[in-house]
Formats: structure tokens, sequence, C-alpha cells
């Protein structure tokens, strides 16, 4: 009986699939009977003889969203377990061992872990990777209101239960699906469940992209599944954050024309980065890591800015 269906939703994808699959293949486990589905959006290149030379499942559905190729692969799974890679992901070597636990344990419908970052990282996947992280390797098993789809776990009866991920989204599919999930019970973040993520952004440029991409589906999401609480802060801060731009920009003209004093445009800015730049004091840590902190006080400004654009320049809203 399959244990673990790993599905991988992939376009184009063949040096990278190869990393992957490979890791698979390096971290197996006796003790857990599995199969690997790749689910090819219409690639190009050879990423489906790459699948095909480790013995995968290929099914070939082109031209859709990497939610409903994930469904597909759902669909075929045979295993209680469906396990959701990204092709750009590598597991460690105890990866099975760490999951078995859990797919031996009925009453977890939901696991993971946020994936790590390479070794030889820029500091904005550093930065990025401090800021969304749940926990450290060595540290406990906690519950969280979602996990990424790029290292995440879900009984296939479960899945199933709540309609799989929503195939009308481009991003953020994850973030919903688990909003759905927690109706079925509590989601899980593993640390010690590692996978590497090779495909961060690795400069100011591209993250800003791909979120300015993702906080349009992040509105769509929030449409289908109503507001949470949780959600509110992805609202208010990239709003607040326009806002501030705007109102920065006039106050430093109006001190410029000598309509006011410049101190108060310099008080302003302190009170709009002050809170930014304590939250990037407390993901690094603290003080002993300041440099980081600033860091993440430049991205935090970067990623708001970039949700914010997507709320107020009309794309999210057509």
């Amino acid at each position: 009986m399959i244990s673990l269906s790993i599905i991988i939703p992939v376009k184009n994808e063949a040096s990278n699939l190869d990393e992957c699959l490979r890791s698979i293949r390096d971290a197996r486990s006796t003790a857990m009977a599995y199969e690997i589905l790749v689910i090819d959006n219409g690639s190009d290149d050879d990423t489906v003889e790459v699948a095909r030379k480790y013995s995968a499942d290929v099914y070939v559905v082109p031209d859709v969203t990497v939610a409903a190729l994930r469904n597909y692969g759902a669909e075929r799974a045979q295993g209680k377990v469906l396990a959701f890679i990204d092709a750009d992901c590598t597991l460690l070597p105890d990866w099975f061992d760490a999951v078995l636990p859990y797919v031996n344990n009925d009453a977890v419908k939901c696991f993971g872990s946020p994936p790590g970052i390479p070794a030889e990282s820029t500091w904005v996947q550093e930065c990025w990777y401090q800021i969304r992280k749940k926990g450290g390797p060595s540290d406990p098993p906690q519950k969280v209101e979602w996990l990424e789809s790029m290292n995440l776990f879900v009984r296939r009866d479960t899945f199933q239960a709540v309609n799989g991920f929503d195939t009308s989204l481009e991003t953020c599919e994850d973030y919903d699906l688990g909003i759905r999930l927690q109706q079925r019970g509590d989601i899980w973040c593993d640390p010690s469940i590692r996978a590497i993520h090779h495909g961060e952004a690795h400069n100011v440029k591209r993250f800003y992209q791909k979120e300015r991409w993702r906080g349009v589906s992040n509105i769509e999401g929030i449409r289908k599944h109503g507001l949470t609480m949780a959600e509110l802060p992805s609202l208010l801060f990239p709003m607040v954050q326009i806002v501030a731009i705007l109102a920065t920009t006039l106050a430093i003209l109006l001190a410029l024309f000598g309509k006011i004093s410049l101190w108060w445009a310099i008080l302003f800015i302190g009170l709009w980065q002050l809170p930014l730049f304590l939250m990037g004091l407390r993901k690094s840590g603290g003080l002993q890591k300041i440099k980081q902190a600033g860091g993440i006080w430049a991205l935090l400004n970067v990623y708001f800015t970039a949700r914010g654009q997507s709320m107020f320049m009309g794309a999210a809203w057509q």
C-alpha cells in the first residue's frame, strides 16, 4: 500500500527537476512506500524526459494554473497522504524519517514546514527567510494558520473534503487552502521536515515583481474565502505604506517650499519607519544582528509597497 504521493507541478524545469528528483531518490526510506507524480504544464524542454528517467508518473496538462496541476495530481494519487513539492526544491536526507510519524498518525490532517534557503544565498533571500520561517530545525512542532505549498502534506481524504486548491487563483492558493483546512483540523509546522527552496527572489527587483503579482491573488482569495483576522494586517499595512509614501512626499515638498518646517517631515518619516525597523529587529533576533535587521527593514518596505500597489493601482480590482 502506498503511504505517500509526492506531487510536483512543472513547466520547463528540466534542470531543477533533475536535482529535485535526485534528492528524493537519495532520501528514500524503506519504511514508507511512495509514488512520484510529475504534472507538466506543457514544457518544451526536457522536463518530461527527466521525470521519466527517475520513473515518475508523468501527466501533461497544458495551460492551467499551478493549483489545477496540483489538483490533477491529487486526483490520480494513490497514497493516503499527499506531499506537494515544487520542482525547484530539494529534500534533505532525513526528510522521509521526519515525515513518517505524521503519515502514521491519522489524527494529523495537515503538516509540513516552510523550506529553507541554500547556503549561498543573497541578502534578499536570507532576510526574506527570516521573515517567513516558523522556527529553527531543532524547535518543537507548532500549530500554524497555513503552510506554503512547497513542502506541504495533506491527507488525501481531507484534501478532497475541502475540494483541493482553488484553480482560479494564480498564486496565494496555498494560503486559501490553509483557511479551509483549518475547518478540518490543526495545521502542524515541524521544522525537522527539511527541504531547500532554490527559487527565492535573489534581488530586490525580482522580489518586488513577485510580491506585486502575489498581491493580486491575495485580494482575490479574500473575496472567495472572506476576510479573516489573520489577514487584516496584510490589507492594512500595505494601505498604510502607500498612504505614508504619498504623505511623506507631500511633506518633503512642503518643507522644500518653506510651507512647513523640515523637522515635521523628518518626524513623520520616523513615525512611519520606526514600526518597520522594530519588526526587523524582532525578526532578526535583536540588536546583536543589527545588519540583518536593517536588511529586513528595507525588504519590508519593498514588500508592503509592492502589495499596496497591487491594491491601489487597480489590477486587483478588475
